[in-house]
């Protein structure tokens, strides 16, 4: 109750109370969040950061739900959802567009093909918004999000607007860097100008590679580990023995080893315990340190 009011006299999108993450998480997995708001535009997102920043509530921004593990006690606080607002995309000249961080990867890959557009094929079975996928730096067959991406609009702390180009972003293997509390609005994207039927060849080829090695018919959060330097995760925990093993309705997947999988009624304790088990294990076998790729919020 002590949301309520800001929500009924200043906030213009829907706002639900007490809501399971589990409907709004790719895993269909996680406890529920006190407040999940869907701030209708930008005046709206900065009334809204501004506002939980003088109040001292945490907030955490959630796009498709992809690459994320919300813990079973669920999150305090607001979850900022903003897949029903900033889903603009502006066409410019010169291959150039500015996207809404809530557009759908896939709808933007379209787009782009469609206009003889190229730099983003290889995201064509990536699920998850632009926001996250910028924030993620999400990448596959050699291509990531850091080689069309010229710089992010934000909101940061105390809801003021600003701009971070690439050289500030600093971006590496499956992350870019934000000032803390920053919430990507808009990525200003530039893309080079090939034959149309080339970039469906390649969107093809890709789509059938993704196909083969990740065809997966449980709920999951993709990739869970980070690829070591030199090393590809699935490969280590394959080698481990580990595919196929279960913790109670989790196990890790055994089509791609690198997914962990929910086979039904899954809890997040048991794809932790799971985590626990794979990185034991290959650091007992392999003396690597395994890094999550998955981000993991919430309270037990």
């Amino acid at each position: 109750m002590q949301y309520s009011l800001f929500f009924i006299q200043r906030f213009k999108g829907k706002v639900l109370f007490n809501v399971p993450m589990s409907e709004h998480t790719s895993f269909r997995i996680g406890g529920p969040a006190d407040v999940m708001a869907f701030p209708k535009d930008e005046g709206d997102l900065k009334d809204l950061i501004a506002f939980a920043e003088s109040k001292g509530f945490p907030f955490h921004v959630l796009g498709a739900g992809t690459n994320l593990l919300v813990r079973d006690g669920g999150v305090r606080g607001i979850v900022v959802n903003i897949c029903e607002g900033f889903k603009d995309i502006s066409w410019l000249e010169g291959g150039k567009a500015t996207v809404g961080a809530g557009v759908k990867l896939i709808e933007l890959v379209n787009q782009s093909r469609d206009r003889g557009l190229s730099g983003l094929e290889f995201a064509v079975s990536i699920p998850g918004t632009v926001g996250g996928a910028v924030i993620m730096n999400a990448g596959a067959y050699g291509g990531e999000m850091k080689d069309i991406v010229e710089g992010v609009e934000i909101i940061g702390r105390k809801g003021h607007k600003g701009f971070i180009p690439k050289s500030e972003l600093n971006f590496s293997y499956r992350r870019a860097e934000l000032p803390k509390g920053a919430i990507v609005t808009r990525a200003h994207m530039r893309f080079s100008e090939k034959d149309a039927e080339d970039i469906k060849e390649r969107m093809r080829e890709f789509r059938e590679k993704r196909k083969a090695t990740s065809a997966i018919p449980f709920p999951n959060a993709g990739s869970i580990f980070k690829n070591p330097e030199g090393k590809v995760a699935g490969r280590l925990i394959d080698e481990a023995g580990l595919k196929g093993e279960r913790s109670g309705g989790a196990q890790v997947s055994e089509t791609h080893a690198n997914y962990i999988v929910n086979t039904g009624g899954a809890k997040a304790k048991d794809v932790l315990a799971l985590m626990a088990l794979i990185r034991d294990r290959i650091y007992s076998l392999k003396g690597i340190v395994l890094e999550p790729e998955i981000k993991v919020i919430g309270e037990d």
